[in-house]
């Protein structure tokens, strides 16, 4: 029996890793587990929070603030085979690891993750359309990915060297893997808070449209598992009159995102914009 190793990236996530932490270790696993948090690039008190959580919690520091050189410390100092990895902002429900590590006792799996569940905690009602229509998307409900973990077994671990210099690891991963090689794990979930403020929303829509370019660009031989991207869209919404009021938002954020991503990367500028407003984690809910 092989124990998971979870790591977890963290930039000044000081206000929120303590949450994370705690959620996994709520988990209930019949194996060995190692987790890691990277502190990299840290100005806040990270390491600090990192640090109270003892032996049950490893700590890595760097300097370097990277997201991608946080992956390859992390995967360096992984124990075993089946890792998983986890931004540090994202809350588990208690039952998710031992979910995700009984999904690889089907042999064909090689990438799963718990269902994604997106909470929008303010009051802002054109943001509350956009995501009401955001979620119920087909391609969102059922989509591999987007709940900010995802684990992977030791063969496609074997199919790249590192993690290479992209925005986009997660999308990285899941076009590595075939479509019938993913596992979306009903019953479980990882929990996403979604941005507060519509300038935030723009931010990680930017950022998200910007690493799907690149990944592209980079690993253009990876698009034949990427494809269907969007499919039910349009006939999902054309049954569905009651959502119409909020297409005018979707397509405005559709419209920038894409935009101003294509101008950055025409330019070859690569901005890791994230979502602030939920940094420290809301207090009204």
């Amino acid at each position: 029996m092989t124990g998971l190793s979870i790591i977890i990236p963290a930039h000044n996530e000081a206000s929120v890793v303590a949450r994370t932490l705690n959620s996994i270790l709520a988990n209930k696993l019949d194996r060995p587990l190692q987790i890691i948090v990277v502190a990299n690039g840290c100005t806040d008190k990270t390491a600090e929070v990192v640090r109270r959580f003892n032996d049950t919690v490893e700590l890595v520091e760097t300097p370097v603030g990277s997201k991608t050189h946080a992956l390859n410390l992390g995967d360096r100092v992984a124990k075993y085979d089946l890792r998983a990895y986890l931004d540090a902002d994202i809350e588990l429900s208690d039952n998710v690891l031992q979910s995700v590590v009984d999904a690889f006792n089907d042999p064909t799996v090689r990438l799963c993750m718990p269902r994604a569940k997106h909470i929008y905690r303010g009051h802002n009602p054109f943001l509350a359309g956009y995501y009401h229509l955001w979620r119920s998307m087909p391609y969102v409900r059922k989509g591999a990915m987007g709940g900010g973990f995802y684990a992977i077994d030791k063969e496609l671990r074997s199919r790249f060297r590192e993690f290479p210099s992209l925005t986009a690891d997660d999308k990285f991963m899941r076009n590595l893997a075939k479509p019938n090689e993913r596992r979306v794990i009903e019953g479980c979930f990882a929990t996403v808070t979604m941005p507060q403020s519509f300038s935030d929303l723009l931010k990680v829509k930017v950022r998200w449209t910007y690493g799907n370019l690149e990944l592209s660009a980079l690993r253009p031989d990876l698009n034949d598992n990427d494809q269907n991207k969007h499919e039910g869209a349009m006939k999902y919404l054309l049954v569905r009159p009651w959502l119409w009021v909020n297409v005018p938002a979707f397509v405005l954020v559709y419209a920038y995102a894409q935009t101003t991503a294509r101008k950055r990367f025409a330019l070859k500028q690569a901005i890791w914009e994230r979502d602030e407003s939920t940094r420290p984690f809301p207090r009204t809910a």
